[in-house]
């Protein structure tokens, strides 16, 4: 495979063309089969029929350094094992440092000798997992001391430990062509200053209304909300450009001993919701923005509420700091919908927006069974792959079967476009040549030259 590179906010191949990123996230959480599904190799014919050409995959601290300082290089072989594979596929790789509540000790994460939670309360009743973020003393103190650097059983500080297994690991991945970036951790916790911020912005609230409840919309008016969130959103955005950023500095330095590998930043935990982000840009090593967005009712039952208005104003955030930041993006978590009658409708809404940023977007999250599960037929949907130009625009309208695109072609180079059917039809502004590859009975790769430098425009129509 071609190796990536950027240019601006734009992911470009060896051969000078634009690609378009769209794949899945695999996360294997739980520590049976070490992280890994079982027969995971038969799901790489998967990901190839449904066009899918990434994968955010998922690697964790308490498989990678399950003592103190001790790196389990069989684990990493097997993951390299992985990524040498989806290379076959045609398939590139995020290498994502997972963790959810902090560590593995409650859902997935820290080994259990990191997790320095000082015999700390842990609640085991929330209705819905992410609330433990703020009601666990344990992930409070546990991500404090990470912050804090405190000194693991062998006197070594959690921090450099962390810095010194991402030496390991970018050791390891370094000559993989298809690894397009290692991201140091998903979603940081903050810790104490996520329930520090949110009290703080409760108590102000409540000088004012002493009635005010954030959990109860009667109890307050919107500009009460909007002056709460400032405030929480005022204390993150101050730890992402201090603590965070140093972190990441710190990774840097680790990945730069022995790669050139990007690194992926992403954001803080609560910068999944309509929260800015204090992220920079880091000196000296290429960055991709990679930010993650859900609707309030994820991982609910609440689906009946689900709000696109939201979800487009969240977005439309998240472009805003890309253009901020001027660097290459992909949506990385989005998502996590239940198999139901919505859910394609909800991926439709979802790819849209990542057709008019033209974004790189993972979803979340692969699963065995999704393979046949119909209610997430809309992930397969055609988008250009590789293309010789500059793109402009695209649109996949799924219920016509009919896909356009627009880009400034670069006369006589092949570009390569993903389409969920088999066109009986190609149409052109400019004269082309087009030869098919096909993936399925139901698919294929349009394989385009334009012959003729300039704007065109191509529709594909079954």
């Amino acid at each position: 495979m071609e190796k990536l590179h950027q240019e601006g906010k734009r992911f470009v191949n060896e051969s000078g063309k634009e690609v378009i990123l769209q794949g899945i996230n695999v996360l294997q959480r739980g520590r049976e089969n070490n992280h890994f599904y079982p027969d995971f190799d038969k799901a790489f014919p998967y990901f190839q029929r449904m066009g899918f050409n990434l994968l955010r995959f998922g690697i964790f601290w308490d498989a990678v350094e399950p003592a103190p300082g001790v790196i389990d290089q069989e684990y990493l072989k097997k993951v390299k094992r992985y990524v040498d594979l989806a290379e076959t596929y045609g398939i590139y790789i995020m290498l994502d440092m997972h963790q959810d509540l902090f560590a593995q000790k409650f859902i997935d994460g820290a080994p259990d000798w990191a997790c320095l939670d000082e015999g700390l309360p842990h609640p085991e009743n929330s209705s819905i997992w992410f609330e433990a973020y703020l009601s666990s003393d344990a992930i409070i103190r546990a991500a404090d001391n990470f912050w804090a650097n405190k000194p693991a059983s062998d006197g070594v500080g959690l921090l450099d430990h962390y810095e010194h297994m991402w030496e390991e690991i970018a050791s390891v991945f370094a000559d993989c062509t298809n690894v397009i970036g290692l991201e140091p951790m998903n979603e940081p916790f903050m810790g104490s200053v996520a329930r520090n911020a949110f009290g703080e912005a409760t108590m102000n609230a409540m000088q004012k209304n002493p009635g005010f409840s954030l959990t109860d919309p009667s109890t307050y008016q919107p500009q009460e909300v909007a002056e709460f969130m400032g405030t929480v959103a005022q204390r993150f955005l101050v730890w992402d450009q201090t603590v965070l950023m140093d972190f990441y500095r710190r990774i840097q330095r680790a990945i730069q001993k022995s790669s050139d590998l990007p690194i992926i930043t992403g954001g803080n935990i609560y910068c999944s919701t309509d929260l800015p982000t204090g992220i920079g840009r880091l000196d000296g090593i290429s960055q991709i923005y990679a930010p993650h967005g859900y609707d309030s009712v994820v991982d609910s039952d609440r689906y009946e509420n689900y709000s696109k208005d939201n979800v487009e104003r969240l977005y439309a955030h998240k472009k805003e700091a890309q253009e901020q930041l001027g660097l290459p993006t992909i949506a990385a978590e989005w998502g996590a919908f239940p198999s139901k009658d919505f859910t394609n409708d909800l991926i439709r809404f979802m790819n849209g927006i990542v057709e008019r940023n033209l974004w790189g977007s993972a979803y979340c999250e692969y699963h065995p069974e999704k393979e046949n599960d119909p209610n997430f037929k809309s992930l397969c949907r055609a988008y250009p792959r590789e293309t010789a130009g500059e793109l402009i625009s695209y649109h996949y309208d799924e219920a016509k079967d009919l896909f356009t695109v627009c880009y400034q072609a670069e006369g006589g180079k092949e570009s390569q476009f993903f389409v969920p059917f088999i066109p009986a039809e190609v149409r052109s502004d400019l004269p082309i040549h087009t030869e098919w590859i096909h993936v399925t009975e139901e698919a294929c790769i349009a394989c385009v030259t334009v012959l003729e430098s300039g704007k065109t425009t191509i529709s594909f129509s079954k």
